[in-house]
Parts: structure tokens; sequence; C-alpha cells
């Protein structure tokens, strides 16, 4: 049934899906075999951040795209740390656009943390957007 829905997707969408799957795969692999000291340096610079003013730039429906694609793939794939993967796709596949990564943290209601991660091109939230508001801000990379 999935398979008949991926290919009623048009061509680029289909291209842009199977990107974000490998693309998804080898950040993985990379987060797993790698502290984040050693690969934070593929999000950007440390402590810069994309001002938060309209998107003005050509690549508008490029950027959705992306977002779209990532949200199809990555829920299912059911990785432990899928907010940080989607980040570093996001960061791979929008490389040549102005792109803020933020990381955040959390208490539960039973006091264990949780850690989130999600991105944004101007005034468009690519990835994580959802929930990012419970989350402060521990680190920020553009």
């Amino acid at each position: 049934m999935k398979i008949l829905k991926f290919l009623k997707y048009p061509l680029g969408l289909k291209i842009l899906v199977v990107r974000v799957f490998f693309l998804a795969l080898f950040y993985k692999w990379l987060i797993s075999k790698n502290t984040f000291r050693d690969i934070c340096h593929r999000l950007g610079t440390r402590r810069e951040s994309v001002p938060f003013e309209p998107y003005s730039g050509n690549n508008k429906e490029r950027i959705l795209a992306v977002s779209r694609a990532i949200k199809i793939v990555c829920p299912r794939l059911h990785f432990k740390n899928e907010c940080l993967v989607e980040a570093f796709v996001a960061k791979r596949l929008l490389l040549h656009e102005k792109m803020t990564v933020y990381m955040g943290v959390a208490k539960t209601k039973e006091g264990a943390m949780r850690a989130h991660a999600w991105t944004r091109c101007g005034d468009i939230y690519v990835t994580g957007a959802e929930g990012r508001e419970q989350f402060t801000v521990t680190a920020v990379f553009a």
C-alpha cells in the first residue's frame, strides 16, 4: 500500500525521498560511531544563528519539499535520535541556504532529561518544529 502511495509522488519528490532515506541511514551510522563533538562541525558554526525574518530566497519550494521528504522518510525509520538525524539531513540537503540548527533540552514530569533538535531557514521551520517551545535552547549552529 505504501509503495502505491510512493509511486504517486511527483518525480522530484521521489528522488528527494530516496536521497533523504540514504542520508538518514548515513547520518544515523555517523552519530552512532562518533561523539557529537567529532561531528558537530557538519552542522555549521557554533553559537551563530540566522536572523528570524521572512525567508526571501528563491528556494522556498525546495525548502518545503525537503521538509516534506524528511517528514515522509524519517518517522518510518524508527531511529532513537530521529530529530538529530533529521537536522543533519536537512543541513546537508540545504547546504547553500542560510540555516540555523537548534539543540535543546527539557525535563519530563518524572525528572528525566529529553533532548531535541530542530532547523530553521529564515521563518520556515524545516524539521522538528512540533514541540520546540518545551525545550530550552542549549546550542545553536549556523
